[in-house]
């Protein structure tokens, strides 16, 4: 009987989002638990918290395809990085003694799917965490930039590959769609991977039609990365957060403008592109830049409610479920995975975010409730969340148990 060894797969070595925050926590959770673990990754640095363990980190120290500065090899990377590859190859003949599981995450900035070809022909054993929707979708979304809505194209059919849906320009989307076709024809995403893991429900329902009707879907949460602590007494507080990144697709401008239309007092916590501009259009409206996450947590003891106006299918949203924890309330579109966490009017609102005015409705309806309304949203948010967590020690039974399954 093999060994067992487990291979984390991750873009980067440091926690810039949701999938690599996740990566990186499982990793050194089943390190923590006693299993033989290693983590690969293409761009770094290395965090401490891998180095100070007893991972075996494997980091290239190469570039994410958005901030090379050589735009040909960024270009012919992203599609297949024959480095990845070769790298990994040395990685599974050193480990040929044992039952290898590879858990990848994301993997489209800067490793791309050759190291799903790599894993092949070794004959390694693959499971694909679905953070995303790079598996069908050329943008990773189904989310049309242009338009600024959810798509329904069907990915990769001809309706597809003719619009124009980018963030950036339409050539780019050619080469997104040249990119998906080599994924799909060449590195075996999704075709020839045969265990996938999900996170929502919605997100599932979204992917499986581009799955291999034979695959193996398992449900396996994020973990929550919270501390029990006392409830925050939002009923107290005044200040709506947005916590996330600073696109588009997560709705930060649609926050800003609402907020600055409404003039309630607003925070917005996070880092993007367009940070500078946002400071400038909206003077109202507070930002703090990224931060680290004992100050996010400083910033959350402020929090009336947490709004998350994503305009996208999101796969879970994290932030939303850390705020539950906290016993913030949420503001959530309808459309988007976090509404499995959230009961309308029991621990949030959830509003119709087709209608332009939604969010807006949204938002006065909760600053009109009474203290005692949104304490009692509050305590709900902090009672349902604690009475089945999804913390870290439950995530990693579950991958475990998942990781059995593959190898039987």
């Amino acid at each position: 009987m093999k060994k067992f060894h487990i291979i984390i797969v991750n873009d980067f070595a440091f926690v810039n989002g949701g999938a690599s925050n996740v990566a990186i926590t499982s990793a050194l959770a089943l390190d923590q638990a006693g299993y033989s673990v290693s983590f690969f990754a293409a761009v770094g640095p290395v965090i401490p918290e891998l180095r100070n363990s007893n991972i075996e980190v494997i980091c290239l120290q190469q570039y994410d395809i958005l901030h090379d500065p050589n735009r040909l090899r960024a270009m012919t990377q992203g599609v297949w990085n024959a480095e990845v590859a070769n790298a990994m190859n040395k990685l599974l003949t050193k480990w040929a003694d044992h039952q290898v599981i590879v858990h990848l995450h994301a993997f489209v900035k800067s490793l791309s799917s050759s190291i799903v070809n790599a894993c092949h022909k070794k004959e390694a054993s693959i499971v694909l965490t679905l953070h995303d929707y790079f598996t069908a979708c050329p943008n990773g979304g189904f989310y049309d930039y242009q338009q600024k809505q959810l798509c329904l194209r069907q990915a990769m059919s001809f309706d597809c590959i003719k619009r124009h849906c980018d963030v950036r320009s339409y050539k780019h989307k050619i080469w997104r769609v040249a990119r998906n076709a080599v994924q799909h024809r060449v590195g075996g995403i999704p075709g020839s991977v045969k265990h996938f893991i999900y996170i929502s429900e919605l997100s599932k329902k979204v992917l499986q039609p581009y799955l291999p009707e034979s695959a193996k879907l398992h449900y396996v949460p994020n973990p929550i990365d919270v501390t029990q602590s006392t409830r925050i007494e939002a009923e107290n507080n005044q200040s709506y957060i947005f916590i996330g990144r600073l696109s588009p697709e997560k709705g930060i401008d649609t926050f800003c403008q609402v907020f600055s239309k409404l003039n309630y007092p607003a925070i917005v916590v996070g880092d993007g592109e367009g940070l500078s501009e946002l400071k400038k259009s909206y003077p109202m409206v507070e930002f703090t830049g990224w931060l680290e996450k004992s100050a996010i947590i400083d910033v959350m003891q402020k929090a009336k409610a947490l709004v998350f106006p994503t305009h996208w299918y999101e796969t879970q949203g994290l932030v939303v479920y850390e705020a539950l924890a906290q016993g913030v309330p949420v503001i959530v579109p309808e459309h988007c995975c976090a509404v499995e966490g959230v009961a309308h009017e029991e621990n949030g609102l959830l509003y119709n975010d087709t209608d332009k005015l939604g969010l807006e409705l949204a938002i006065q309806q909760f600053d009109n409730m009474s203290d005692d309304g949104i304490k009692a949203l509050s305590e709900a948010a902090y009672m349902r969340y604690w009475s089945k967590a999804d913390d870290v020690r439950q995530h990693v039974k579950k991958l475990i148990a998942t990781y059995n399954d593959i190898c039987l």
